[in-house]
């Protein structure tokens, strides 16, 4: 007999990590719980995509993109050494078009 598998994963599903109910994801909690069972530590990994993402987006997109406050991307680009002025001064000068 077949071992079922513990998540659902429906074809219609279009979860990155399907949850347990069908069409549903995972839950943050128990995928963090499972992480930290096999040592790998979730909280560190988030904040380093965290402050990495600043580096490569402008902060007004990181606060769109994650539902942020403009001021607390702001922080993290300042704290991931990211300068934006220069991007917004290449975005002036480029031609319209």
């Amino acid at each position: 007999m077949a071992a079922q598998p513990r998540h659902s994963n429906a074809a219609g599903c279009r979860c990155l990590l399907p949850g347990h109910s069908l069409g549903r994801p995972r839950n943050p909690l128990g995928l963090a719980d499972t992480l930290r069972h096999h040592g790998l530590p979730a909280r560190a990994a988030r904040n380093t995509a965290m402050m990495d993402a600043p580096v490569d987006l402008p902060p007004m997109v990181i606060a769109d993109l994650l539902g942020i406050h403009p001021k607390t991307a702001e922080r993290w680009a300042t704290l991931a050494g990211g300068n934006w002025s220069d991007y917004l001064a290449a975005r002036r000068a480029a031609p319209q078009g």
